[in-house]
């Protein structure tokens, strides 16, 4: 049981021998990556050390294929593993108790907080939940007690057993493991908060392919009319289409990133248009503004479609 009054993040660690021998067996990286996928949660491979993807690969490329995971850490042996939580059903609530600005205590009860626990490098902690089929809650920090953040559709944390860029392995705790217990359903009191105005959520539609083609023309359109330069057009989740832009258009001028294929445009398989990029800094810029990717694109260019 995790310590009664506890901030998230101050846990008691259970006294689990075959957790622990467990967890020994999955300092490999690449068995590690297997096991998840596997178990059917869609991952795809960091830097080794850091939070970065590798320039090809992003958070839509995470798969639970277990050929291309092994391909991927047979060529990345060090690679870091990262789940796309929104992909493998989930969402992950990650809370930051050692920052000073802190107040996420009274955000979940004791008994919420049974679920599965991944404890970060950095002091930090994600509790994973799962949601509803076809639910997708989109990243977010406005709304929420600060230090708390969300990762849904489009959105990834780091896994056990990956190092931290300051050198701290993460690790499950022992008990919460995903080898151990199920993750619980979203609770209903963050549930209600997620759904306030302001936090973006979306059920998808069933499968269309005349609105797929109609938004296809559409972002099409938009290309061709700003100039805005993508690779190839790709398929995107059984009947979808995707766009990855060569330069982020959402990149701050102050604190721009790296160019590596972290920003995109996105046709959903019911014919939802949506954009983005995976940088923090590139979704601060479209929280800040109040308003998803592909509205600020249509924005910015004086566009009405």
């Amino acid at each position: 049981m995790k310590t009664p009054g506890a901030g998230p993040g101050v846990f008691k660690l259970k006294e689990n021998h075959e957790a622990l021998l467990w967890y020994n067996s999955m300092t490999n990286l690449s068995k590690a990556a297997l096991w998840y996928a596997r178990h059917g949660w869609s991952v795809f491979p960091l830097r080794p050390g850091t939070k970065e993807p590798f320039g090809r690969l992003g958070v839509y490329s995470a798969t639970t294929n277990l050929g291309q995971v092994a391909a991927w850490w047979r060529r990345w042996p060090n690679a870091n593993i990262a789940l796309h939580c929104g992909g493998s059903g989930l969402l992950a609530i990650d809370h930051d108790a050692y920052k000073d600005v802190y107040a996420g205590y009274e955000l979940l009860k004791r008994d919420d907080q049974e679920t599965i626990t991944n404890l970060t490098g950095s002091g930090g902690t994600h509790l994973l939940y799962r949601v509803a089929d076809g639910q997708r809650y989109s990243n977010r920090a406005t709304g929420l007690p600060a230090g708390v953040d969300i990762r849904g559709w489009g959105g990834y944390i780091v896994l056990p057993p990956s190092i931290h860029p300051n050198g701290n392995r993460y690790y499950w705790e022992l008990g919460y493991g995903p080898h151990e217990i199920e993750a619980l359903v979203l609770p209903d009191a963050l549930r209600t908060l997620l759904e306030q105005p302001g936090i973006q959520r979306r059920v998808i539609g069933a499968p269309n392919s005349r609105e797929v083609a109609a938004s296809r023309d559409i972002v099409l359109a938009v290309l061709a009319a700003t100039g805005m330069q993508t690779y190839p057009e790709s398929e995107y989740d059984r009947g979808g289409r995707r766009w990855i832009f060569r330069s982020c258009p959402f990149c701050p001028a102050d604190d721009p990133h790296e160019q590596d294929r972290a920003a995109y445009i996105i046709v959903a398989r019911d014919g939802h248009i949506s954009a983005g990029c995976q940088h923090e800094r590139c979704r601060r810029v479209l929280e800040m503004a109040r308003m998803g990717g592909w509205r600020w694109l249509l924005n910015r260019e004086k566009l009405h479609v």
